[in-house]
């Protein structure tokens, strides 16, 4: 199976097991790294592809576009639409020291989002990718962290980013930058100290930023643009809420605080509630519990890109399919079968076709034909299975 963490990183296997707790950088390929987003691909996707306005900003020394200010003026029959996005503003701006800012390509750009799928199936988590074209001698945004760990992965020119240590550690969403209070002595330790690193990135290069993890990153000679893959990491608060959730299910925790509580304050209710939190999870069935929380991880991952279109208008029959990397996140075989899971819905696969289908996903290069499936079940079953492959994003007609 392709890895797309082979291509960040020089040790994906580790990578796939614990998360880095420093910065680090990979030298990868740059005509790979190219491939998933180039300069000329930047104007394709403002003028060709009619991204949404909301998806696009700029920015320089940290200060962000006005709202509406790089569409064109009101002329169509749909306001707000996408395609309204103003070319030459976007040109003059960039000529003027700013960043453009291109948000969610996962979702809007076919080969980050094929990468960014592979990726997420590899790490479990959920992602997206962000691109920042920042011309020479300018700065988009200066020192901040972010609250996901983040792959830099320099597609165009060079960049130069210093790091230093987190002033706060594991930052959640709620502790964005900006939000948090930073003591004089942490600031001037990042505005005025050594960083822990410094590091000139080139075409192809990759630098993991662990979340927390104060960074300031700008363009020197020539134009850079790196696209930032964000992870959105589950976290222990993350598993907490979720059991939350599950305690709301008993009856026990639903149970009004009692009244008085101005005159006698909460000490008694929470000690109470405490107590019984702790008794119910002592009580718990972890693997029950487990199961329940998979599943709404797996759901906070998109489904795969699904033809419809193409699908719905292709000839019925699909004889020959090959498998779409990184389609299905996981699965869980069972006694009658296995069940694919796509992120935002399950797939069941009944035997004996469970192991064709299987060795399809391991070697998706190779392809499945329905005279293979027909081997294992009746030649309908066989063609309604192949179709049901392509209309869910799993395969491809193979060529």
């Amino acid at each position: 199976m392709e890895s797309a963490l082979a291509h960040l990183t020089a040790r994906p296997g580790a990578f796939a097991e614990q998360w880095p707790e420093v910065p680090e950088v990979h030298h990868g390929d740059p005509v790979a790294a190219t491939a998933l987003l180039g300069v000329g691909d930047v104007d394709r996707l403002i003028g060709d592809h009619g991204l949404p306005a909301s998806s696009i900003t700029m920015a320089k020394d940290d200060a962000m576009a006005e709202p509406g200010s790089l569409m064109l003026p009101d002329m169509t029959a749909f306001p707000g639409a996408a395609g309204n996005l103003d070319a030459r503003r976007i040109g003059e701006r960039l000529r003027t020291g700013h960043t453009l800012l291109l948000m969610g390509l996962h979702r809007t750009w076919r080969p980050l989002g094929r990468f960014t799928r592979l990726l997420s199936s590899e790490l479990g988590h959920p992602l997206y990718a962000h691109a920042f074209l920042t011309p020479p001698e300018s700065q988009g945004f200066a020192h901040h962290w972010d609250t996901e760990a983040v792959f830099i992965m320099q597609t165009a020119g060079h960049k130069t980013w210093e790091l230093h240590a987190p002033v706060f550690q594991d930052p959640l969403p709620r502790h964005r930058w900006g939000r948090i209070p930073i003591p004089a002595a942490e600031r001037k330790r990042f505005e005025k100290g050594t960083p822990f690193l410094s590091i000139r990135l080139s075409p192809g290069d990759v630098l993991w930023v662990p979340r927390g993890w104060i960074h300031n990153g700008y363009a020197e000679s020539g134009t850079s643009l790196h696209v930032s893959l964000g992870v959105l990491q589950f976290t222990r608060h993350w598993a907490l809420e979720r059991l939350l959730d599950l305690a709301a299910e008993d009856p026990e925790f639903r149970v009004a605080l009692p009244p008085g509580l101005n005159e006698h304050g909460l000490d008694g209710p929470v000690g109470d509630t405490a107590e019984r939190f702790a008794r119910w999870l002592a009580d718990l069935d972890v693997e029950q519990a487990a199961q329940k929380l998979r599943a709404g991880q797996l759901r906070a991952q998109s489904g795969p890109r699904r033809p419809a279109v193409a699908a719905a208008v292709a000839a019925s029959d699909v004889n020959s399919v090959t498998g779409v990397p990184g389609a299905v996140l996981a699965l869980t075989k069972s006694d009658n079968g296995v069940v694919l899971h796509l992120g935002d819905r399950d797939l069941r696969i009944p035997d004996p076709a469970a192991g064709a289908v299987l060795r399809l996903i391991d070697r998706p290069g190779v392809p499945l034909t329905s005279g293979e499936l027909a081997a294992t079940t009746t030649p309908d079953v066989a063609r309604r299975l192949l179709r049901t492959l392509v209309d869910e994003g799993i395969a491809e007609p193979a060529s």
